[in-house]
């Protein structure tokens, strides 16, 4: 193996300098120094999307229903157990409000799902005609 040869410093080519950083805007302030709102809109929208956990979904059905919090949990643990049953042995779910789910595919622990949503007086739960107009 050949020994190693210093490089010559003046060889090394130049790097580039830093671009300068933008300077920080400083709020906008009124008459009386304190700082101002300025609305500015995103240019796109963030593309991942928020997660819902189980926490969120009691909250949110305790205030629906006006239910106490640990009944509402348990109840909402119980449909989510039932459902996830249901998938892990095949069967498709026709949950109204949410729509058609059903089992694409099965790889091991993992499911992959396909959601067709409900839609309109479908997804409410609401008939398309009144009793006895259908003639």
């Amino acid at each position: 193996m050949a020994p190693r040869t210093p490089k010559d410093p003046e060889t090394k080519p130049a790097k580039a300098p830093k671009p300068a950083r933008p300077a920080k805007a400083k709020p906008a302030a009124d008459a009386k120094g304190k700082p101002v709102l300025t609305v500015v809109e995103a240019a796109a929208p963030e593309t991942r999307a928020a997660t819902v956990r189980l926490k969120d979904l009691v909250d949110s059905v305790a205030g629906t229903t006006g239910g106490r919090k640990a009944e509402v949990k348990a109840t909402v643990e119980a449909t989510l157990a039932a459902l996830g049953e249901a998938l892990a042995t095949g069967k498709s779910l026709a949950v109204p409000p949410l729509g058609k789910l059903r089992v694409v595919k099965t790889k091991g622990p993992a499911l992959t799902l396909k959601l067709r949503l409900a839609d309109g007086a479908k997804a409410a739960g609401l008939a398309l005609a009144e009793d006895g107009e259908d003639g």
